[in-house]
C-alpha cells in the first residue's frame, strides 16, 4: 500500500493564539492536510509556523479555533489519547547531552506510553529504519547535526502516529544530510501499511518542492494561499505556459498560433525573438498544432517544453505580491525594459537577403517586425502606446502610465 487515502488527516479552522504586546502569532488560520503524503508548511520566519505546530501539539493554548483529527474533532487541550496520533519534533531538539541515542529514544518511548518490551521493540524497528545503529551508543552532544535530524524523526515516530509533525526538520543540514532526509521521508510515507502523513514546516523553498504535493502558505499569521503544487500554479499564473522554439518564426505565423482552441495568449520571449510563450488553458496541449502550423508555414519547431514554477515563485506570488508571468495583469512586464520598445509596425515580406521562412529565422527589423514587449500578435493600431519613461503598455486615452506614474505626451 502506497499510504495515499482520501479526506484529511488534519484541519484548522480559525485557529488564533496572540501573544500580548506582540503583532506574532497565529491569526485565524486556515489549514487542510490531505491524509496520506508529504503536506509543506510555508512561510518567512515570524510567519506564525511554529506557533501553529505548538498549539496543533497542545504546548499552547489556543484562543479561538476548531481543529479535527484524522476526521473527528479534536482539542488539543483535553484529548490527550487522540493526540498520541501525532508524533512531533520541534526544530533542533534540545535532548539532554548526557545521554546516548539510544537511552533518548527509550525515555521518550516510555513517555509517549509504550511499554518496557513495546519501547524496546520500535526501537529496534527505528534503528533499522533509519539506519542509527553506529551512533545508538554515542551521546547526544557528539552526534552530527544530519544524525541528531534523524533522532528527532525517530522520537516523532514512536508509538506509530498516523500524523508526523516535523518543525523545520532540514534546518542547519548539509546537502548529503539532507537528500537522505529527503529520502527517508518519502520511504515513510510510500511504505506506510497506512495512511501516514507527514506535516513538514520549512522555509527552505528549494526541499520543499522536492518534497511536498500540496502547501500551506501563511504570513502574518494567516493563510494566504493551499493546495496542490499544480493547482496554486494554475490559479496565479492563469494558465499553463509552454516555450515554443520554433525556426522561420514570423507574425503570420504568430497570428496563426494564437488562434489554436484552448491558447489563451502568445507572447514572445524576451530578449529570445524565435521563442513563443504560449499560455493555454486547462489541460491542452498545444505541442501537436504547433508543430503542424510551423511547417504549413515553411518554418519548424525545434523545442516545446512547459514552463516549469517553482515553490519559491509561488511563495514570492502570493506572499509579496511579485507575479509569476510579467505578461499577466494588463501585458505589463514585471520590470521595465531598459529602453522603450518601438511601436508596432505592419509586418513586410522577407526580402532574398534577410532569409526565408524554410531558412534562418530573419533577425529583428530585417523583413519581419518581432516586438520586443508583448502582447504579440500587435494590437490593432491605436489601442495604447508605451511610457517613454519605463516603457509600460498604456492604454489609449491615459494621461498618465499606470506602471511609473509619469504623463504621457500628447
Amino acid at each position: 500500500m502506497t499510504g495515499k487515502s482520501q479526506g484529511f488527516a488534519l484541519t484548522l479552522d480559525g485557529v488564533t493564539k496572540v501573544y500580548p504586546g506582540s503583532s506574532g502569532g497565529a491569526k485565524n488560520l486556515n489549514m487542510r492536510v490531505p491524509m496520506g503524503g508529504i503536506h509543506g508548511f510555508l512561510g518567512r520566519n515570524g510567519a506564525g509556523k511554529t506557533t501553529t505546530m505548538k498549539v496543533i501539539m497542545g504546548l499552547l493554548k489556543r484562543d479561538g479555533g476548531r481543529l479535527t483529527l484524522m476526521g473527528g474533532p479534536y482539542d488539543p487541550d483535553r484529548d490527550f489519547a487522540l493526540r498520541r496520533r501525532i508524533g512531533f519534533s520541534p526544530e533542533l531538539p534540545d535532548y539532554p547531552e548526557h545521554l546516548t541515542a539510544e537511552e533518548v529514544l527509550e525515555v521518550y518511548g516510555r513517555m509517549r506510553g509504550l511499554s518496557k518490551a513495546e519501547s524496546d521493540r520500535e526501537v529496534r524497528f527505528l534503528t533499522e529504519r533509519l539506519e542509527l545503529s553506529p551512533v545508538m551508543g554515542q551521546r547526544i552532544k557528539t552526534l552530527s547535526k544530519g544524525n541528531q535530524a534523524r533522532i528527532g524523526v525517530a522520537v516523532a515516530m514512536l508509538g506509530d502516529p498516523d500524523l508526523i509533525v516535523l518543525d523545520e526538520p532540514t534546518s542547519g543540514l548539509d546537502p548529503v544530510a539532507m537528500a537522505a532526509l529527503r529520502d527517508l521521508f518519502h520511504d515513510i510515507v510510500e511504505r506506510a501499511e497506512g495512511p501516514r502523513t507527514i506535516l513538514l514546516s520549512s522555509h527552505q523553498l528549494s526541499e520543499v518542492q522536492k518534497l511536498c504535493t500540496s502547501v500551506t502558505i501563511i504570513d502574518d499569521g494567516a493563510t494566504r494561499a493551499e493546495g496542490t503544487v499544480n493547482d496554486l500554479v494554475d490559479l496565479i499564473s492563469q494558465g499553463t505556459v509552454y516555450r515554443a522554439e520554433i525556426k522561420g518564426l514570423d507574425d503570420a505565423l504568430a497570428q496563426k498560433v494564437s488562434a489554436i482552441p484552448g491558447v489563451l495568449s502568445v507572447t514572445p520571449a524576451l530578449g529570445t525573438a524565435p521563442v513563443l510563450r504560449v499560455r493555454v488553458s486547462g489541460g491542452t496541449d498545444p505541442r501537436e498544432d504547433l508543430a503542424r502550423l510551423a511547417v504549413q508555414q515553411g518554418g519548424l519547431l525545434i523545442s516545446c517544453e512547459r514552463e516549469m514554477v517553482s515553490v519559491e515563485d509561488l511563495f514570492m506570488a502570493f506572499v509579496q505580491g511579485k507575479p509569476l508571468d510579467p505578461t499577466i495583469a494588463g501585458g505589463a512586464p514585471l520590470t521595465p525594459p531598459p529602453a522603450p520598445p518601438p511601436p508596432p509596425q505592419p509586418a513586410t515580406a522577407p526580402s532574398p537577403e534577410s532569409g526565408s521562412r524554410g531558412g534562418e529565422p530573419s533577425a529583428p527589423g530585417a523583413g519581419t517586425h518581432l516586438p520586443s514587449s508583448p502582447p504579440w500578435p500587435p494590437p490593432p493600431p491605436g489601442a495604447h502606446r508605451f511610457c517613454p519613461q519605463c516603457g509600460n503598455r498604456v492604454e489609449s486615452g491615459s494621461k498618465f502610465c499606470d506602471g511609473c506614474g509619469s504623463p504621457m505626451p500628447d
